[in-house]
């Protein structure tokens, strides 16, 4: 499997390099933008901060795990279904964009809220999560932008893409299934990192 993935990879390491550069733009975007944000909106932002981490569970329930498994199956299922559109490349790019603006801006406005607080709070809830949950959200983008150029491509010459579309389908399925368990995972830490800040 891991020499599969390795091959899958190296045939199709521009597009790989591609969404990793759109991902780390959005990362630095992010990061920058919590400078562009009034007094008013930092002050509404903290507050509602302090609130989601006061709010935050501190035992492991299961329907905070199954909302984050969720969510991560719900994103996956949406760049699953646009791969299957001659014109889904553009927004599963713009996804892939937005999450790392997301990240790059929680945590930049996470560290400069609460300071070494932030940082600890940072490591211990999002860090961890974070290395696996990426390579899954590219692997997953990748497989459905390649799909995507290849229906563009057999549409023009008449092509029967049946083998292709088993083949990202199974593959999509098993990144969504890590996703999942990602989600899961990135429950617990959550859940871990609160009661360890709260000792």
């Amino acid at each position: 499997m891991w020499k599969q993935l390795g091959e899958h990879i190296r045939q199709y390491w521009v597009i790989y390099l591609t969404l990793s550069s759109v991902y780390l733009a959005g990362v630095v975007f992010g990061g920058v933008g919590v400078n562009a944000l009034g007094v008013s909106e930092t002050s509404q932002l903290v507050n509602f901060l302090d609130a989601l981490l006061k709010n935050q569970p501190t035992a492991f329930e299961p329907a905070f795990l199954g909302q984050l498994a969720r969510d991560m199956f719900i994103m996956m299922a949406g760049i699953w279904i646009l791969g299957l559109t001659i014109i889904g490349a553009p927004l599963i790019y713009l996804i892939v964009f937005t999450r790392g603006f997301i990240l790059g801006f929680t945590i930049s406005f996470i560290i400069g809220a609460k300071g070494t607080l932030g940082i600890a709070l940072v490591l211990t809830t999002v860090f961890v999560p974070t290395i696996f949950a990426v390579p899954l959200l590219l692997l997953g983008a990748g497989l459905a932008t390649i799909f995507s150029f290849l229906l563009l491509r057999g549409k023009a010459r008449g092509e029967s893409l049946r083998r292709e579309f088993l083949y990202y389908t199974a593959a999509a399925a098993f990144v969504s299934i890590g996703a999942v368990a990602v989600g899961v995972a990135q429950g617990y830490f959550s859940i871990l990192g609160l009661r360890l800040l709260t000792l």
